[in-house]
């Protein structure tokens, strides 16, 4: 079996064959079926972060010894590793399993948008949209898929985000004049290692009326509705809106006192 790998792992890139050695130095691994470690190690390009993310995982965590990981499940952006774990507590054998974006624990980053006037912050701009996975309209933060290194959301992304957010926005030119960075956010830790980046990127009025007019608060792009609230009703929406992002990112600005209520 340890020949069969050996060989297998020589016919891959350099870049895969160095994951591989890594992965290999993992007992839960090397006792892993051949096919299984043949399908992880064959995995696209696009699912590297995964790969990368599954190379890190130890062979004890809390309170179970994982024995090998029995299959992986893939789709197009997601997957979902089963492993085989036993617990000298209980004296019991059962798996356990988690959802990864391809990307892995790092996808991207989130966040929201911050109007300024005369010196202070005047309105946050909500976007509502409909979400497949939960089959309606719902509230959602600004950005989505990309590689980044976490802690450096400032500077080589800055860019990025200002593109990100001028394609939510449906504009070319939306000029971002400040980034926070916010740190990271756990998005779901019983379910996955997902650990985005969150941010708020804050632009003036004059930009702001490229959104939508203050007056009116509303406008539409493409299948996003766009709305430019009154710091003043911050609270209400806070009680209101669910998705993790936007309180998450709110939490953090009340901390750093760039906002209050």
């Amino acid at each position: 079996m340890a020949n069969q790998i050996d060989k297998f792992i020589l016919k891959l890139p350099p870049n895969r064959q160095l994951l591989c050695h890594l992965l290999m130095d993992k007992d839960w691994f090397k006792k892993s079926d051949f096919q299984v470690q043949k399908e992880v190690l064959s995995l696209p390009n696009e699912f590297e972060g995964f790969v990368y993310d599954l190379a890190q995982r130890q062979d004890r965590i809390g309170n179970v010894n994982i024995q090998k990981l029995v299959k992986i499940n893939r789709g197009d952006y997601l997957i979902t590793p089963q492993f085989l774990v036993y617990s000298p507590k209980t004296k019991k054998t059962f798996t356990r399993e988690y959802v990864s974006w391809s990307l892995g624990k790092n996808p991207g980053v989130k966040g929201i948008l911050l109007v300024k006037t005369e010196n202070r912050i005047s309105h946050f701009i909500t976007v509502e949209t409909e979400k497949f996975p939960i089959g309606k309209s719902t509230f959602d933060a600004i950005g989505g898929l990309s590689m980044y290194n976490p802690n450096q959301i400032i500077g080589l992304l800055s860019k990025q985000i200002e593109n990100t957010i001028n394609k939510k926005m449906g504009l070319t030119s939306l000029k971002i004049d400040e980034i926070y960075d916010l740190g990271r956010l756990e998005t779901d830790n019983g379910l996955t290692p997902n650990h985005p980046g969150i941010f708020a990127a804050v632009i003036d009025g004059n930009q702001a009326q490229k959104i939508a007019i203050p007056d009116q608060t509303t406008s539409k792009s493409g299948l996003f509705t766009i709305n430019i609230i009154p710091i003043e009703q911050l609270e209400m929406y806070i009680s209101k809106i669910d998705d993790a992002f936007f309180l998450s990112t709110i939490c953090r600005l009340l901390a750093k006192g760039v906002i209050t209520l």
